[in-house]
């Protein structure tokens, strides 16, 4: 899995390439809870390159989701593909996130 990290003003924007699986979510929350204990508070996640999530990566999502919380922030998801936003609908966990169809709206909303 490749990780892209870019700050777009107050926002830091993820691009995730690959699979998000066991084998590559560890990775992928340390980069993300490591920014957020650097003070990072409003984080978009660009799904366009992701192949898959599985459980474990859904966990991250999640985890992160909460420590976001716990500093009023907020993780957006974009350019989710089809696969990916129906296994996140099936296992009942789209509705904790906005969904945007591209990277720009997302950090768009989240500049306001």
């Amino acid at each position: 899995m490749k990780v892209v990290e870019e700050k777009k003003g107050s926002v830091t924007l993820f691009l995730l390439e690959g699979r998000l699986d066991s084998n590559t979510s560890g990775e992928v929350e340390k980069k993300i809870v490591d920014s957020i204990a650097e003070g990072v508070k409003d984080i978009v996640l660009d799904f366009s390159q992701l192949e898959y999530i599985s459980s474990a990566g859904i966990r991250v999502l999640v985890h992160c989701h909460k420590e976001l919380e716990k500093k009023n922030g907020h993780i957006y998801l974009a350019a989710v593909p089809k696969p990916v936003e129906n296994i996140l609908y099936i296992t009942g966990f789209l509705p904790y996130f906005k969904v945007f169809d591209t990277p720009a709206l997302a950090v768009e909303s989240l500049s306001k």
